[in-house]
């Protein structure tokens, strides 16, 4: 499977359902000035039915189309299939929080508001309100013996509804998980709980400010001091649907594949400690 370990973030989307079920198409994009991060995008159609979740790849360059994740317990295990190969690959995310948990990261000076604007948006026919979350926080990472340090300030503005409940954090959320890391935690808490409903819309934009003093002072080589990243999500169609059972459940015919480095790959990008784009 390509790309798996971006679905690392998958943990911390957001919604529980009273009706049969949601099934939405959306387009998400994601750029960054960071050569490490090229631009990417793709649209998808997802259907949620409770704890049970489904999402299939149509278009873009972030996931071969034709790809599909599926989960039947909340988010605790995701299976992303490839039916051209007639694969699949399972994704435990119990082992990516004790990853998250038992790493060498260290968050200080956490401070996370939620402002509800006045501005509302159409979004596939229904009528968005919009939220502002503002997270700041600081975060070292032991490299080699050396910390390195950045300040985070991540601002994310959600257009949401109340039409469908808190439906995506029982499909995407497994709030039984704990990474083990209590201002980790705290931060996943604040962007999965602090605002409700359906998410219509939603950006995400990320600042990283370098706070590592570079050992060589007098070294000529310009490293930037302020990195940004930004996410969007938009939903185009939306609507309640009566599940289907058998989409949630794996063709017998297929072959697990163990991928175990993109698993490891999958932690590593998790301890970026980045919000989720839904």
């Amino acid at each position: 499977m390509k790309r798996v370990a971006g679905w690392g973030v998958a943990l911390i989307l957001s919604a529980h359902a009273a009706f049969a079920g949601v099934r939405y198409e959306f387009i998400h994009s994601s750029r960054s000035d960071s050569d490490r991060q090229p631009a990417s995008d793709f649209t998808a159609t997802a259907v949620i039915d409770g704890p049970r979740s489904r999402v299939d790849f149509t278009a873009g360059t972030a996931y071969p189309p034709g790809t599909y994740v599926i989960s039947t317990d909340g988010a605790r295990k995701l299976s992303f299939v490839d039916p051209t190969q007639k694969l699949y690959t399972e994704v435990n995310t119990l082992s990516i929080a004790s990853a998250i948990g038992t790493s060498n990261i260290i968050i200080d000076n956490i401070v996370a508001t939620v402002t509800k604007l006045d501005d509302t948006i159409r979004v596939a026919g229904i009528t968005g309100e919009h939220y502002r979350l503002t997270m700041t926080y600081d975060i070292t990472v032991n490299f080699r013996n050396m910390p390195l340090k950045q300040r985070v300030r991540a601002e994310i503005d959600k257009w949401t509804t109340p039409l469908f409940g808190d439906s995506a954090e029982a499909a995407f959320t497994n709030s039984f998980v704990q990474t083990g890391n209590v201002k980790i935690d705290e931060l996943i808490a604040a962007e999965t709980t602090k605002i409700k409903g359906f998410p219509l819309k939603q950006t995400v934009r990320i600042s990283k400010t370098n706070l590592t003093v570079p050992r060589t002072a007098k070294s000529e080589l310009k490293v930037p001091t302020v990195r940004t990243s930004t996410r969007e999500m938009t939903v185009t169609s939306i609507g309640e649907v009566k599940a289907d059972q058998s989409i949630f459940r794996i063709p017998a015919e297929y072959r697990k594949n163990d991928f175990a480095a993109q698993v490891e790959k999958t932690q590593t990008q998790v301890l970026s400690v980045e919000p989720a784009s839904n």
